[in-house]
């Protein structure tokens, strides 16, 4: 297992989230999505909630230009992660 690999968003949940945290984690999704280059991320729209963010993001099939928007919401409380 590589520790340095994975999303940083786990270690941002307690922080508030201002203009940097929101251009972090932001760029943080681009990283990662660019690990696959038949993806391409377009629209990424984070929101605070009580129990964590809700990141919404729109993903783009580079091959046949096909978008979808997928949410992530990211518990803190029960360090879960449910997609949508």
């Amino acid at each position: 297992m590589n520790p340095t690999f994975g999303t940083i968003i786990w270690d941002m949940l307690f922080e508030p989230l201002d203009e940097a945290t929101q251009e972090i984690i932001t760029q943080d999704i681009k990283k990662i999505v660019a690990y696959d280059p038949r993806l391409q991320v377009g629209q990424v729209a984070i929101t605070q909630k009580d129990t964590g963010f809700l990141v919404q993001l729109t993903l783009s099939y580079v091959p046949t230009n096909q978008t979808s928007t997928i949410e992530l919401n990211f518990n803190k409380n029960s360090q879960t992660l449910s997609a949508s």
